[in-house]
């Protein structure tokens, strides 16, 4: 058995061993370093090298382009400086030699003036100056004259297809433009044709210039950046622009061709039938109306009852009339009322929605459908009517448009209209009332 002495010398004998390996590891590591330095120092070195080899390249090559331009700008300068010197003294030389030539030319015409040829010469010439004088002012005078240049630079360019009838500034004025200002302000009708000679005849031009003029001053003042005239100038460029909707719809779909298919569609509506002459009273209980009978009855003129205690105030002024109408104007139960009563009679009291009626029915016929040409102005507003009530609908609903109405204690009581449909040709009194 090893005694404790024996384990002991075994390690101080392998202690010395590994201190050499470690020794010897860290030599190594410092020559390592040594040498990644010294590589690190080099390539510093040959980088720096190349950079200042690289600058130097850069500065040599600027110079040499710095030295050859000015070099060539020199032989530029010098070679257009000799070019201006050259041509001076040529344009000199040319200068000189006319003048020498004018001086001999004139030298030769004085020594020719006075011989003999030379004044049969001039009094040639002289002649016949005074004959090309006389022949052009008599050419001259046929044409009229001379033309005055500032009467022609102040006539405007043609235009055919629309003529220029003023001119404001630098713009001209078409006739075009004169026509739109005129239907925009009623003076013209959309359908009319305007001419130069009318636009000037009914002031037209001027109107519309003094119209511009003015526009033009009050823009020149600010005015039209007022918030008064901007709601107006606005308002009118909506009710234009609304205009032009509705027109160009109309113009679309109101046509010949459409007219005369509405026309056949509702012919046998157009035959309505009989219609009946009448006039009514209107009060509000069955016992006012039954107290009417009963004064008719005893005498009591039916026109003067109905001016005086009718409640349909848009026939009470007439006496009651209502005129001629068929089936189809008034109220079911009025119509069959009408239609029932014998001509000359009065009927009984009856009830509408309106309040209480009586009913005196003066005179009946028959009628048949009217012809297309009676009937087309009527047709052609029922369908433009039509077209806008459809057109605002559509818009409105599109835009989801709300009214806030202000709210009443009591809403207006709103009396029954019933309007004279046809009054006869013999009768023009009554009619005169009707339309007013």
């Amino acid at each position: 058995m090893n005694t404790q002495e024996d384990i002991g010398a075994k390690k101080g004998k392998a202690a010395p061993g590994k201190r050499r390996h470690v020794a010897a590891l860290a030599a190594l590591a410092r020559a390592g370093g040594r040498y990644a330095l010294k590589g690190l120092a080099l390539l510093a070195v040959q980088a720096g090298r190349a950079t200042l080899r690289g600058v130097a390249i850069v500065l040599r090559a600027i110079g040499k382009f710095t030295i050859t331009t000015w070099r060539l700008a020199s032989a530029l300068d010098s070679a257009l400086w000799r070019a201006v010197k050259l041509l001076a003294r040529r344009l000199l030389e040319a200068f000189l030699h006319a003048l020498a030539l004018i001086g001999h030319v004139l030298r030769s015409l004085i020594l020719w003036m006075p011989t003999r040829t030379g004044r049969a010469y001039s009094a040639f010439f002289g002649v016949v100056i005074v004959i090309a004088s006389l022949e052009i002012a008599d050419m001259l005078r046929e044409s009229g004259g001379v033309v005055d240049a500032r009467a022609s630079a102040e006539r405007p360019p043609i235009d055919e297809e629309d003529p220029i009838l003023a001119r404001i500034g630098g713009r001209f004025v078409h006739l075009s433009e004169i026509a739109s200002a005129a239907q925009a302000g009623g003076v013209l009708q959309s359908d009319e044709d305007l001419t130069q000679a009318q636009a000037f005849e009914r002031g037209l031009v001027e109107s519309y210039v003094e119209q511009r003029l003015l526009a033009r001053a009050a823009q020149e003042d600010g005015l039209h950046r007022a918030p008064a005239v901007l709601r107006r100038v606005n308002t009118a460029r909506d009710r234009i622009l609304a205009a032009s909707l509705i027109k160009s719809r109309i113009d679309e779909e109101i046509t010949r061709e459409t007219v005369e298919r509405y026309y056949l569609e509702q012919r046998k509506i157009m035959q309505v039938g009989d219609e009946v002459r009448a006039r009514h009273i209107l009060v509000d209980t069955e016992e006012a109306a039954q107290d009417l009978v009963t004064r008719l009855a005893d005498g009591a003129d039916f026109a003067q009852l109905a001016r005086e205690l009718s409640q349909d105030r848009a026939t009470a002024p007439l006496g009651g009339e209502i005129g001629w109408f068929s089936r189809g104007v008034m109220a079911r139960n009025f119509a069959n009322v009408a239609f029932r009563t014998p001509v000359g009679s009065i009927s009984a009291p009856f009830p509408t929605e309106y309040g209480w009626h009586i009913i005196e029915v003066s005179g009946r016929r028959p009628t048949s459908a009217k012809p297309l040409s009676e009937v087309e102005n009527e047709i052609e507003e029922f369908l433009r009517n039509e077209i806008i009530a459809g057109l605002l609908g559509e818009l409105a609903d599109e835009n989801r448009v709300v009214y806030y109405r202000p709210e009443t204690e009591q809403s207006p009581t709103i009396a029954p209209l019933i309007l004279p449909s046809e009054l006869s040709e013999d009768e023009p009194e009554i009619r005169e009332q009707a339309d007013g």
